[in-house]
């Protein structure tokens, strides 16, 4: 019995420890519980609801429809083109201020429709329109490069004239004037026609 009681009081610092570890243990999962939305888990390691408040939300995603509905003559000009399958917002960006000015203008004349910027050459940029002749955004996509899927061009709505291009064979055959330009893919190509 002496031997219990000093046991006990040796150790109890470790029973103090295991009692503030359980406490703890109990707060967190209490907390977590707390924390961890209803329908977390239900069909996969996220928020089940999610997928519907997504769904709910405008689109941040501008259709080509939105732009032709005043841009008519872009889309006569690419109609019949290689660049159908390529969206308004891939060359110019999401556009939503400038097509809700757009919007306004139709009851209020004199609201000012802010005019498409230059591209700053940034794929990440804040700019809501830009005017783009840069070759960058051309070679986004006629340009192999690493992790671009084999099947890139299988894809619904890409043209199997698709074409991926050697830049610097392709500048050389075309006798380019300004290859290292920015805007050399222009000197032969119009954006939304691309026929030379």
């Amino acid at each position: 019995m002496k031997r219990i009681l000093t046991f006990l009081r040796d150790t109890r610092h470790l029973l103090v420890l295991l009692l503030l570890i359980a406490a703890g243990g109990a707060g967190f999962m209490h907390l977590r519980g707390g924390m961890i939305p209803e329908s977390f888990g239900r069909i996969g390691p996220y928020r089940a609801a999610a997928l519907d408040e997504i769904a709910a939300r405008p689109s941040v995603i501008m259709a080509d429809s939105t732009c032709l509905k005043c841009h008519a003559d872009v889309g006569e000009e690419r109609a019949d083109t290689l660049h159908t399958a390529v969206g308004c917002i891939h060359c110019h960006g999401l556009g939503r201020q400038h097509v809700a000015e757009a919007r306004r203008a139709v009851d209020s004349p004199d609201v000012e429709i802010s005019p498409a910027k230059g591209w700053d050459g940034n794929f990440r940029t804040d700019i809501d329109l830009y005017i783009t002749k840069d070759r960058a955004t051309c070679l986004a996509c006629h340009q192999k490069v690493v992790g671009m899927p084999k099947e890139f061009k299988k894809i619904k709505g890409v043209p199997r004239e698709f074409k991926w291009i050697n830049v610097d064979e392709h500048l050389e055959d075309e006798e380019a004037e300004e290859p290292e330009s920015r805007e050399t893919c222009f000197e032969c190509h119009e954006g939304h026609n691309t026929e030379p």
